[in-house]
């Protein structure tokens, strides 16, 4: 109920804002110069773009560690993107001073900048993300420092698994350097889950297999820590932050744990919770399947596509099931 308020309360205040001129009256500060100083203020902020030739100089393809290449790929993206910002970012101040023609295109991303709304440009060059401008721009620049200290130290011991334009590569990275490390056919190989109780700041080392994650909200439900199971939210918490998660590749692993005991909660990128249907089958704004433990009845049901091609009975927890528990990547504020 809570969150079906907030989504029409934005609605609302989308309306609102479309009617208002777009002319400024009176003193004060002008529509323009809003626009003006908003884009010289995030061109200022904006970090060196990357250079992916000297990165994957750097991090060259390596058969033993596929990690290399997803770094590679994330790095090209993030680059697309930046150069994008800081060529649309210049030619929009230069038309607020008459330098250049306002195009279309410029009055589009100049009206997008005053509403606080990410412009087109960037979007299909970016991340999925439902962020407002302001809160888009932090998280941006949080993720390009993520990436810098991986280019400059090494593979972090904690991956913040939300900086990804594609988690999916990262995991199937890491799935890949356990099979060629023990020398066993890729899909043999599926992930384990273990939910730690300590913080990403306490891991000073990487797991001897598989990798530590973190960066998951959880909708619908909350972690307890204390008893180590998936319990009701608290009153009035739309969403509670997970614990970091040790991704454990196993071989052959079984499709159900011997007691149950488990709620298979679907990993979405954002809270729209829908995607557009790629060629795997997959949606692409879905990311996997996480095992949470908890003490709720147990239930067996037909498997989805998104789990195995098999077709099996998977155990399951209806309870979560009609709460609609899942765990997202990023949040809209």
């Amino acid at each position: 109920m809570i969150t079906y308020d907030l989504n029409e309360s934005d609605s609302n205040c989308e309306i609102i804002l479309s009617l208002q001129p777009r002319t400024s009256g009176g003193g004060g500060v002008s529509r323009e110069e809003v626009m003006g100083l908003t884009a010289k203020d995030m061109e200022e902020r904006l970090p060196v773009v990357f250079d992916p030739d000297d990165v994957y100089l750097r991090y060259p393809t390596d058969y033993n560690e596929c990690l290399n290449t997803t770094l590679v790929q994330e790095v090209t993206k993030f680059t697309r993107l930046e150069r994008v910002m800081v060529s649309t970012l210049a030619s929009l101040q230069l038309a607020l001073k008459g330098l250049v023609v306002l195009s279309s295109e410029l009055e589009a991303m100049g009206n997008a900048v005053y509403d606080g709304k990410v412009p087109a440009p960037w979007m299909g060059k970016g991340y999925p993300s439902l962020k407002p401008l302001p809160l888009w721009y932090a998280d941006l620049l949080k993720r390009l420092d993520f990436m810098q200290g991986w280019i400059e130290n090494g593979t972090p011991d904690v991956i913040w698994i939300s900086v990804f334009f594609f988690p999916q590569g990262f995991m199937t990275a890491n799935v890949q350097n356990y099979a060629r490390q023990k020398q066993i056919p890729v899909d043999t190989v599926q992930f384990g889950h273990v939910l730690l109780k300590e913080e990403p700041s306490e891991l000073k080392s990487k797991p001897s297999s598989g990798c530590y994650i973190y960066g998951l909200f959880l909708e619908g439900a909350r972690w307890d820590k204390r008893n180590n199971t998936l319990t009701d939210p608290k009153p009035k918490e739309l969403f509670a932050p997970m614990p970091v998660i040790h991704l454990v590749p196993e071989v052959d692993r079984a499709p159900n744990p011997e007691n149950g005991g488990i709620y298979r909660c679907p990993v979405y990128k954002i809270l729209t919770r829908t995607g557009t249907l790629s060629t795997t089958g997959h949606s692409t704004n879905f990311v996997f399947w996480l095992e949470v433990p908890s003490t709720k009845p147990t239930v067996f049901r037909n498997s989805l596509v998104s789990e195995t091609n098999a077709q099996i009975k998977l155990c399951d927890q209806s309870y979560w099931i009609k709460a609609g528990v899942a765990c997202f990547c990023a949040l809209k504020y």
